[in-house]
């Protein structure tokens, strides 16, 4: 082989190195190991059972927060998630609360509070204590006010 074929055959595989890394790189999530990436964020759902404030608090620690509901699309996504990593519509934590004031429902994120799809009846405050959203009462498909006492799984959400 001449020198000349040899400095060919380099170029052609370094330009093809960097072309496959080019295309492995855009074909990566912007997102950390084990999160779910989603228009533009990054979710995780965490099987480890917890109160609503210290959901909260773990998901900032990420510098998140529980996660809000913009649209049914999100939603859907949401439920899919919590499914593929429990095997069920497991009841979950996520980051609607009235805690600020009573029957003022806001996400912890500060988006606007928008969307929501509440069950039959709620949210209805039952014992004067459910200030916090969960998701999949019942498995069932809307969300639902409960005291935030209660540990359950939980979706953060990462812009």
């Amino acid at each position: 082989m001449t020198r000349s074929t040899q400095m060919a055959s380099g170029l052609l595989f370094l330009l093809l190195l960097g072309i496959g890394g080019n295309i492995y790189c855009e074909a990566q999530s912007n997102c950390p190991l084990d999160w779910t990436e989603y228009d533009n964020n990054c979710y995780q759902y965490e099987d480890q059972e917890k109160t609503w404030y210290d959901a909260e608090a773990f998901c900032k620690h990420d510098d998140g927060h529980l996660t809000s509901i913009q649209n049914t699309d999100q939603y859907n996504f949401i439920r899919d998630l919590i499914y593929k990593g429990a095997g069920f519509n497991q009841k979950s934590w996520v980051g609607g609360t009235n805690l600020n004031m009573d029957g003022q429902w806001e996400w912890t994120d500060g988006t606007p509070f928008t969307f929501n799809n509440w069950g039959p009846g709620e949210p209805n405050n039952q014992g004067g204590n459910e200030h916090c959203m969960d998701i999949n009462l019942r498995e069932q498909d809307y969300v639902n006010d409960e005291e935030c006492t209660q540990e359950l799984a939980f979706v953060c959400i990462t812009p």
